[in-house]
């Protein structure tokens, strides 16, 4: 696990897991729906999310940002605040997946946000929620995904920066900074590939596209393990 020896990590518990979780459900849904300002029921949909959240009991888990973002009128947000909304979703599969609620896509699949979270009672009653007796995979489980997203980060990262074909197998052997690990990623002439294609032959798109996927799940799994007890001060550094 990364980082392990470096400083004391002190994971959150399931209730908070499942808190957070539908915090993320309910921002991806705001950014979702944000160009829907005209739209009767978008515009419903946007003024039942906070009180929903009070009523369930996780508004504690707001962060004044957040909060700010989800009390704006539709129409209100620039589109920079609105991309970084709708990717929280790929944070929210992380958590329901943890929970116990989803399956994790592939490493370039987007999630679903809707099926994710109507799958944890988004808008529904309590007892329908994560928040009702919420359990964690084992620990295990959860340290072998987040080292693989960082593995997986940090080849994305290092070939955005350089281009270049590497032997990735033999750098993750010899790795002494990280624990890197190989066995749920895809490999092709010793370097990583993404579904069948290497990633020198991939498309820009679908690059940036798994690299943001990436980006945003790799969060989710360092805050899994206790990075930062704030969700927006976890940091995915490789």
């Amino acid at each position: 696990m990364t980082a392990q020896d470096d400083f004391s990590l002190i994971p959150p518990l399931p209730s908070r897991v499942a808190a957070r979780a539908l915090v993320l459900a309910a921002i991806s849904c705001r950014g979702l729906i944000e160009k829907k300002a005209g739209d009767r029921g978008a515009v419903k949909l946007r003024q039942e999310i906070l009180p929903w959240l009070e009523t369930v009991g996780v508004a504690h888990e707001l962060e004044p940002a957040e909060t700010a973002l989800l009390s704006t009128p539709l129409g209100g947000l620039d589109s920079k605040k609105t991309i970084n909304m709708s990717w929280q979703s790929e944070g929210m599969v992380v958590l329901a997946w943890a929970l116990g609620f989803a399956d994790l896509p592939a490493v370039n699949v987007e999630c679903e946000p809707s099926d994710i979270a109507n799958g944890m009672g988004f808008l529904g009653k309590r007892q329908h929620t994560p928040l009702h007796s919420p359990q964690l995979r084992e620990r295990a489980q959860i340290e072998t995904w987040a080292d693989t997203y960082l593995t997986l980060h940090w080849r994305l990262r290092q070939f955005s920066l350089s281009p270049d074909v590497m032997n990735f197998v033999d750098y993750v052997s010899q790795c002494q900074w990280a624990s890197l690990r190989l066995d749920h990623l895809e490999i092709q002439g010793g370097d990583l590939a993404i579904d069948g294609m290497p990633l020198d032959k991939l498309e820009s798109k679908v690059f940036h596209r798994t690299l943001g996927i990436t980006q945003e799940r790799h969060t989710a799994f360092n805050w899994l393990l206790g990075f930062e007890p704030i969700y927006s001060e976890v940091t995915n550094d490789t």
